[in-house]
């Protein structure tokens, strides 16, 4: 259980912006401050979908109409329980970093939060710029009672997910233009009967809505080079039918069965699963080697 935690001299801040999201519907879309409050109505764009009651990674943007993402901001966060009898009281605080998106032109924060209950909950950020300017905005987020992909701490899903064996060519079941045969040599399944731990990344590189998987199965290929001798790496495709895309478009796409084993809402997907066949640690969107290597060096034996 998290202990609240009352608003103090900081917090009065995140209540402006958080005043506002107390008197909004019960739509969950992210309803940034008063534009008074928030300059050029800059508002949170939630980069994460699926937020469960325990520790959740919580990725977001702090967009402003006009010039973009705001970058390399001093961020704070609190949550607030929207549907309790104290919605104005802060239950956590926590610092989000900032990481800097794939090309370098925006970025995102992330931070750690642990929501105890489900429910409608509000989010308020005080962020300083890096030109000394502050700002605060709020927005509204729902969190599920259990999340749709597997939880830390459960089993992952034996999924008899393709391999090399599977396809004359790699091409037949990856859209990675420059595929890594190490990626596809075990299916998950047999990745989780082998006494070693596990890295699986959900991805289309070719087809990324969000143009980070490319991105992300370069620093998986990194990753794999450099632990290989210790665990399992994988690359699931999303698409279940590469060849006949490339004939007639994605109009003719299939997912994956996995895609629905791991309840994946969205793409890309990284997991972190120990010897164990224990999901360890999960990354929806883009994440870093850095931010990795942590899971990794708690997995490794």
């Amino acid at each position: 259980m998290i202990k609240p935690i009352c608003l103090g001299p900081l917090p009065v801040a995140f209540a402006v912006a958080f005043a506002v999201i107390i008197a909004c519907s019960g739509d969950s879309t992210p309803t940034p401050a008063p534009e008074s409050e928030t300059p050029a109505a800059t508002r949170i764009t939630l980069a994460s979908t699926d937020l469960a009651v325990g520790e959740n990674r919580v990725v977001f943007a702090l967009i402003r109409p006009g010039t973009g993402s705001i970058k390399d901001a001093q961020v704070d966060v609190q949550t607030f329980f929207l549907s309790g009898s104290t919605p104005n009281q802060a239950v956590q605080t926590a610092s989000a970093a900032f990481q800097t998106w794939p090309g370098g032109t925006s970025g995102v924060y992330r931070t750690k939060l642990d929501f105890d209950r489900a429910g409608e909950w509000g989010l308020g950020v005080v962020a300083t710029l890096p030109d000394g300017s502050s700002m605060n905005v709020g927005a509204k987020i729902e969190v599920k009672q259990t999340s749709s992909t597997p939880a830390i701490g459960s089993p992952a899903p034996r999924s008899e997910s393709k391999s090399a064996s599977d396809a004359d060519m790699l091409t037949d079941i990856s859209t990675d233009p420059s595929p890594d045969p190490d990626l596809y040599r075990i299916t998950i399944s047999e990745a989780l009967d082998d006494p070693e731990p596990l890295l699986v990344t959900f991805a289309t590189p070719a087809y990324c809505r969000t143009a980070t998987c490319g991105p992300q199965m370069n620093i998986v290929k990194e990753l794999k080079d450099k632990y290989a001798d210790r665990m399992n790496f994988i690359h699931v495709e999303v698409y279940d039918n590469p060849a006949e895309i490339r004939e007639q478009g994605l109009a003719a796409a299939r997912t994956v069965p996995a895609l629905a084993e791991w309840g994946l809402p969205s793409e890309p997907w990284t997991f972190v699963v120990d010897d164990g066949g224990i999901v360890h640690a999960k990354y929806e969107g883009f994440v870093n080697s850095d931010e990795l290597e942590i899971a990794i060096s708690e997995v490794l034996p």
